[in-house]
């Protein structure tokens, strides 16, 4: 009989890195947050693996991906979750020896299968940047438009053109200004705006962020 288990790929972006959260157990490999299923909704059941093992709780989890793990004899499903590391903090179960962020371009030794899932979470955020603002949720409730487009060069792995950045960005209706303004450092202030958590709905001609995605080639690790 096939055993389902759930593991969790859970995504921040800190010092201009997009890291993942991992857990170690006695020993040293790591792996995601991970753990058996036991009837509930798998979301629930991914949600208290979460907690247990990091201390992270009420978090929005998005359902990602299903991996066959040990042959045929277990399915792991896959949840993916962005969030502000700063607003969560870490607290290692009684299994869990340790529990860190890494960034995704130095990974531990992990375990079996793992590396694929984490590949898999990457691209499915920058798929998401065509369609939902994800990068406001890193950021505080008052924001530069810099700030939000250094979130989404994380995510994308890419340099965006500021002026068309801007442009689209107000375009699409996901931001509005504040009113208020702080200096950043010499030269004019900077404008602050906030989310107006609208739906990333945007017409094609104002895509410009989103498009970018096209030209980023998704990790060779995913699964077709």
């Amino acid at each position: 009989m096939t055993q389902v288990s759930v593991e969790l790929v859970v995504m921040t972006v800190q010092r201009s890195d997009l890291e993942v959260l991992l857990v170690r157990r006695p020993g040293n490999v790591w792996s995601l947050p991970s753990g058996p299923t036991y009837g509930s909704p798998l979301a629930v059941d991914a949600g208290r693996a979460l907690r247990e093992q990091t201390g992270i709780d009420g978090i929005r989890l998005e359902q990602l991906f299903s991996f066959d793990r040990d042959g045929d004899a277990e399915v792991a499903v896959s949840y993916l979750a962005l969030i502000a590391s700063d607003r969560h903090p870490l607290a290692p179960g009684a299994e869990i020896v340790e529990v860190r962020w890494f960034a995704l371009n130095d990974l531990p030794t992990l375990a079996t299968g793992h590396a694929d899932a984490i590949a898999y979470g990457q691209a499915r955020l920058r798929a998401k940047t065509a369609y939902a603002p994800i990068a406001v949720q890193l950021l505080p409730e008052a924001f530069t438009l810099r700030e939000l487009q250094a979130v989404y060069e994380v995510v994308l792995g890419e340099r965006l053109d500021t002026r068309n950045f801007r442009r689209d960005a107000l375009a699409a209706g996901i931001v509005e200004e504040v009113g208020t303004a702080r200096r950043p450092g010499p030269g004019r202030p900077a404008r602050l705006y906030r989310s107006r958590g609208n739906d990333f709905a945007v017409a094609a001609r104002e895509r410009r962020i989103a498009g970018r995605i096209a030209q980023t080639p998704a990790p060779d690790t995913i699964p077709e």
